[in-house]
């Protein structure tokens, strides 16, 4: 990945240039990107091959966009590296549009996505859902995010106890076993989070 991020840092024009996914091949739990990169507006396109090792989650688009990065403290890790915090509610009387109205910009607040909302809340995010029951699960969620939902709810008609949180595992096929050390690559609103990334010039 350095040639890549050094050829960014000295050639790419943020005005005139783009990088675009143009494929993407699945080997078992690697994935092999193809990037379609202008520098700038003088040079002509290039294609580049990230291979992406281990991957635990992705979500790509062939938008294309300025921005590509390389992050171990990514918020996207959130799910892998905090420990796992379910919240209990009960007597609650708010309306169903508030409370998941709350807890989906708690999760954009802390995780900077907001398709998470869909994995941490138990059953669909709609109003039908758990937000428009009295008592209940409302999901499992990292621990601050947990944090910031049980914080905004305070002092509103509901009650929302915190059970102690737990390590997060994998599930090899076996086994679960301790998350390794990830990283996140991200392209634009695309990003693949895995163990190893290196970058080649096709």
């Amino acid at each position: 990945m350095k040639e890549l991020f050094e050829r960014l840092t000295s050639d790419f024009d943020d005005a005139d240039g783009w990088i675009r996914i143009v494929d993407a091949d699945w080997f078992a739990d690697d994935l092999r990107l193809s990037l379609s990169i202008k520098f700038n507006d003088e040079s002509e396109a290039e294609l580049w091959e990230i291979e992406c090792t281990g991957v635990f989650e992705e979500s790509l688009s062939s938008e294309g966009t300025e921005f590509l990065s390389l992050s171990s403290e990514s918020p996207l890790l959130k799910p892998y590296i905090e420990k796992e915090v379910d919240l209990m509610f009960s007597e609650n009387s708010l309306a169903p549009e508030f409370l998941l109205g709350l807890v989906c910009s708690c999760c954009i607040e802390i995780m900077d996505k907001p398709n998470y909302i869909r994995k941490f809340l138990n059953l669909k995010p709609t109003v039908q859902g758990i937000a428009s029951s009295a008592y209940g699960l409302l999901g499992r969620f990292p621990e601050s995010v947990a944090n910031k939902i049980v914080s905004s709810l305070q002092n509103q008609p509901i009650k929302v106890n915190a059970l102690p949180g737990r390590e997060p595992k994998h599930w090899t096929g076996t086994e679960f076993v301790s998350v390794p050390t990830l990283k996140v690559l991200e392209i634009g609103e695309s990003y693949v989070i895995g163990e190893n990334f290196s970058a080649n010039r096709a």
